[in-house]
């Protein structure tokens, strides 16, 4: 079965060469239970690992089956290994972590056999060791003659033809020695057994074949009993372990050490926290800043301010709406955006300020007394304006600012009783409060606003007045800016004038025939407020009024007629700055969108996104440190499994999936875990919600990060652990 023909070995130590074997000529076969004896340094455990493959030889040839192995590579000694060899080492060479039961099953994962039978395979091969009792007993439990019974029933496990023994009993009494010996008689009856032994009066009850060894060389070879010829078996079959083989025995290695698998686990999930809470941080910094900050185009930039006009700078329609109004994270829509950035007074008993109104839609402000607004007619004050004048329960008059300055009246139609629901601790820059979001919306979606002649004042400043002349029917412009009165006792189309504008007009026409108004398309930076629309309106007389004021008298119904129904923009109400990254994200291209909070470019004042960067530099350096670690302690400490993984047939490539898939396990489980931190965290610091700002893909994001990381680690320690050769690593254990 097994043939050498001029076989020798040499080592290279210290610029020395060294005689390991010389020309050694011999032929075994099955039925043979042959002790190799020897001194010291005569070669007989060179020949032992020459025949196992375990070692190269380096002159002649070793043949198995009659088939030549000289040319044979690092991974088809594995595969004749794992075809052939059945090892029983002195020192066991046993998973120490691994129980009996799991050892045996491993060999019989390597090699390939029939997953429904294994398990009674196993079980039987332990009961026929005598370890039955013992069978979910670790091994580094077991006494010695255990161990050695245990690795006797893993070589069995792997049916294969040979099975060498290097000083099975050195380590041992003699009573168990003899046990073990037995045994290995037992199952030589159709195998190959050669045993190394330096006691050899112990061994030759057993023997049927002496081989003597000195200097390398072969001095003796004497048979002592005939044997029984056996013809050989098939031999195994040569593949790699099965996936969910692999995946079975990862499982098995994690969890027969627990406290390094429990570290590494307790590794990963701070380190997902940290990367997630750094990430966490750095988009809720966004959210933080001061609302006072000036915005030149827009007044109002809370943080949860969306401005939306369509792309095609057409109307919105109620199903565009309603769409908008149900997309994640919009909590509400204001239809009359115009009015977010417009001034309002607020006035009671000869008392009065200017300020813009935010509106309120749950998101966190802080109350000094009372609470938020639930109803139109419900505002909440700013304490620096009117703290010292105004209590929860005051009704005061709320209109649109339209002041002198400005070239505006105030007029009364335009005014609401709004009561005081609560007063808040802070106060800021263009704020003069806070209400419900029914204030600014028409009855399409929203609340119903009773006088829907707000929006029109906040855009009457740029109407344009033009005047026919009945000659020749040539436009003159009139005035920008004029004061609009709403009487609704005249009748639709026509205006009455006060009689100094009325005057100036025929002073320098003498023929009025009418006045034609239309709206200005009023247009800032990515904003639009109403599409221009003309309007004839004949003017019926004048009245009394301000002598140097240009005012005109009309009904609402007229005065609306001037604007179109729209809406063209509008306002979609989100919780943060966070929440309306989101949204805009998924508006698509049929919006077009401005987050006034960042629209100028707000900075943070202190180069934050710089700062976040160095931290995530610091801290994903000071991870990958410890992570490199802990996984080389981990597999260094195991260096000796994976190599009696390779003695009994696992190629370089098995383990290496081994390894892949043992980090990740670890990747898995310490994601897993790091939901806990991270959950914990979201429930008790409620300022600061660090799982709200981290979206779905960013986890994937985190958890493939991770899993290079470790296999790349992993890689590295795997070069290192498999560039040596079996019994070099084994020598070095």
């Amino acid at each position: 079965m097994i043939r050498l023909e001029g076989v020798s070995k040499y080592y290279n130590t210290d610029n020395n060469v060294v005689l390991g074997l010389r020309r050694v000529n011999l032929e075994f076969k099955l039925g043979e239970f042959v002790a190799i004896t020897g001194e010291s340094g005569s070669g007989k455990s060179t020949l032992l690992n020459v025949i196992s493959g375990l070692d190269k030889y380096d002159e002649g040839e070793l043949y198995v089956n009659g088939e030549e192995t000289s040319y044979y590579s690092v991974e088809e000694f594995e595969q004749y290994r794992k075809q052939y060899i059945g090892f029983v080492f002195q020192n066991y060479n046993i998973i120490d972590s691994y129980t009996v039961y799991q050892n045996v099953m491993a060999a019989l994962m390597i090699q390939g056999y029939d997953p429904e039978k294994r398990k009674a395979r196993a079980l039987e091969l332990i009961e026929r060791v005598g370890l039955t009792s013992h069978k979910n007993h670790r091994a580094s439990k077991l006494s010695g003659g255990q161990k050695q019974r245990a690795v006797i029933a893993r070589a069995l496990a792997k049916d294969c033809p040979v099975i060498v023994a290097d000083e099975p009993t050195g380590n041992l009494d003699s009573e168990t020695g003899k046990k073990i010996l037995e045994l290995l008689k037992e199952v030589s009856k159709d195998k190959l057994v050669l045993i190394v032994t330096h006691n050899y009066e112990q061994v030759e009850p057993y023997a049927t074949r002496k081989i003597r060894m000195f200097d390398g060389e072969v001095v003796e070879d004497k048979p002592i009993k005939s044997v029984t010829p056996y013809e050989a078996k098939p031999t195994i079959s040569s593949k790699n372990i099965s996936p969910l083989d692999v995946l079975k025995l990862a499982f098995v290695s994690l969890f027969s050490v627990p406290k390094k698998t429990f570290l590494v686990f307790i590794t990963l999930m701070f380190a997902f926290t940290a990367i997630a809470s750094i990430y966490s941080l750095n988009e809720w910094v966004k959210n933080l800043g001061s609302i006072n900050n000036y915005n030149p185009v827009f007044r109002s930039n809370f943080e949860g301010r969306i401005v939306v006009t369509k792309a095609d700078e057409s109307a919105f329609t109620q199903t565009e709406l309603n769409d908008l109004l149900n997309k994640s994270k919009v909590q509400s829509i204001i239809h009359n955006d115009i009015l977010l950035d417009q001034e309002f007074q607020v006035s009671s008993n000869g008392m009065f300020t200017y300020g813009t109104l935010r509106p309120y839609f749950g998101q966190s402000l802080p109350l000094e007394e009372g609470r938020m607004p639930e109803a139109m007619n419900e505002i909440v004050l700013y304490p620096n304006y009117y703290g010292e004048f105004y209590r929860v329960g005051d009704v005061i008059d709320l209109s649109y600012a339209m002041n002198n300055r400005d070239g505006f009246y105030l007029n009364p139609a335009t005014s609401y009783e709004m009561t005081v629901v609560g007063l808040l601790k802070e106060s800021y820059y263009n704020y003069v409060g806070v209400v419900h979001p029914s204030f600014f919306n028409q009855g399409i979606t929203n609340t119903y606003n009773q006088n829907n002649l707000m929006p029109a004042y906040a855009i009457h400043q740029n109407m344009l007045i033009t005047v026919n002349k009945s000659t020749d029917n040539s436009q003159v412009l009139g005035l920008m800016k004029n004061y609009i009165f709403i009487d609704d006792t005249l009748p639709d189309g026509q205006v009455i004038l006060s009689k100094s504008f009325y005057d100036i007009l025929i002073a320098e026409y003498t023929t009025l025939a009418n006045l034609q108004a239309q709206t200005f398309k009023l247009t800032k930076p990515a904003i639009k407020y109403s599409p221009l629309k003309t309007v004839d309106i004949q003017i019926i007389g004048e009245k009394d009024g301000d002598v140097w004021a240009q005012e005109v008298y009309i009904n609402k119904q007229t005065y609306m007629d001037l604007f179109y129904e729209g809406p063209y923009q509008i306002t979609l109400l989100t919780n943060d700055t966070f929440d309306a990254r989101q949204v805009m994200n998924g508006l698509g291209s049929n919006y077009v969108s401005v987050h006034p909070f960042e629209y100028v470019g707000y900075d943070y004042g202190i180069g934050l996104g710089g700062l976040i960067g160095f931290v995530y530099f610091l801290v994903g350096g000071f991870i990958y440190i410890i992570l490199n670690l802990v996984i080389k302690s981990i597999i260094q400490s195991r260096r000796k499994d994976f190599v009696i993984f390779r003695s009994i047939g696992a190629s370089k490539s098995d383990l290496r999936k081994l390894l892949s898939i043992e980090q990740a396990l670890f990747n898995t489980f310490g994601f897993v875990l790091s939901f806990i931190p991270l959950i914990l965290m979201n429930i008790y610091i409620p300022q600061f919600k660090v799982m709200r700002y981290i979206p779905i893909l960013m986890y994937g994001v985190f958890f493939l990060i991770f899993l290079l990381v470790l296999l790349s680690i992993n890689a590295k320690f795997a070069n290192k652990l498999f560039g040596k050769s079996v019994i070099t690593t084994l020598k070095s254990e």
